[in-house]
């Protein structure tokens, strides 16, 4: 009976704890400003690529649809990094029932190795489209290269640093997985191809 009891009191309590969170958490809610906070970026496709537009948040009401709400990072929230760069535009994307078209000059199909040095962005299942830099300005920190290592093979990872020395032009690489960088400057002259699409 006391067991029954003791089960009982835990009940209520959580019931209790619950009840407290939602009226304090209701009544934070009520004092944030709604103007600003939840602006939320949407995609949504079309016969010709992607759309862009910027949705803010309506105030409560039971008709609008549900949309997301971008919370603002704490302070071990997501930071700013380096992305590839914009490869293919828009204008190159053509969507149509039988199958997504990418209007790119000469692209490249790259084989992977199972290093497991890009992981979890790629991995030896992915297929990776690859175009032709023309010239080291086309590479930018955030960019997937391909280039011919020293080691006599070809290595696949992100460029991290961009600089010029004595000898000219070079981009440092790591692969995203590995603890620690490449380690020899890669000129531009190494640099094969440049990932401009991952299929999964």
């Amino acid at each position: 009976m006391a067991r029954s009891n003791m089960k009982i009191l835990y009940m209520f309590l959580a019931l209790a704890v619950f009840a407290v969170g939602t009226g304090i958490g209701g009544l934070i809610a009520l004092n944030m400003p709604t103007a600003d906070l939840f602006s939320v970026e949407s995609y949504s496709t079309t016969s010709r690529g992607l759309n862009f537009q910027s949705v803010q948040a309506a105030d409560s009401d039971d008709d609008a649809p549900l949309t997301a709400r971008v919370q603002a990072p704490g302070e071990d929230g997501p930071v700013e990094r380096n992305s590839p760069a914009d490869w293919i535009k828009e204008s190159q994307i053509e969507m149509r029932p039988d199958g997504v078209f990418i209007h790119l000059n000469n692209p490249q199909w790259a084989i992977l190795a199972d290093t497991n040095s890009m992981d979890p962005v790629f991995d030896s299942g992915s297929h990776l489209i690859q175009a032709f830099p023309t010239a080291p300005s086309d590479i930018r920190v955030g960019d997937i290269i391909s280039y011919d290592s020293p080691l006599g093979f070809s290595i696949v990872h992100r460029v991290t640093e961009i600089g010029n020395d004595d000898e000219g032009w070079y981009a440092i690489t790591k692969g995203d997985n590995n603890p620690t960088p490449d380690p020899w400057k890669i000129r531009f002259d190494w640099v094969t191809r440049v990932t401009v699409m991952i299929v999964y």
